[in-house]
């Protein structure tokens, strides 16, 4: 396994694992972060992934990674319940890498990101 495939399992177990310190041990303290058209602002993807993981109680699935050294791309599915039924998402992540850590990240969902 990469070292990139490592970063983004690594990555996808803490958030499955809603273990937020962990998940924020691989950003660089400046990381952007973009879902759609929201950006996260600055300092705040603790309160971000910490709101996310209590709303919607998400579950990611790695399909693979794509390794390009400093960017990395991740095909995964989110499942997800809401109102009694369950929901899937596709999604591909693009990962800048800087450092062994996540510099950015853009998020782009299949259909709508609303639940």
């Amino acid at each position: 396994m990469t070292f990139a495939e490592q970063l983004i399992a690594r990555h996808v177990n803490a958030f499955n694992a809603r273990d937020l310190d962990a998940l924020l041990a691989d950003f660089t303290d400046d990381t952007s972060w973009v879902t759609g058209d929201y950006s996260v602002p600055a300092g705040g993807l603790r309160e971000f992934f910490d709101e996310a993981m209590r709303a919607i109680l998400p579950h990611l699935e790695i399909r693979r990674v794509i390794d390009g050294g400093q960017v990395v791309a991740a095909e995964l599915t989110e499942t997800w319940e809401h109102q009694g039924s369950t929901r899937r998402a596709a999604l591909i992540a693009v990962f800048d890498i800087e450092r062994g850590r996540i510099s950015r990240a853009k998020i782009y969902r299949e259909g709508s990101a609303d639940a």
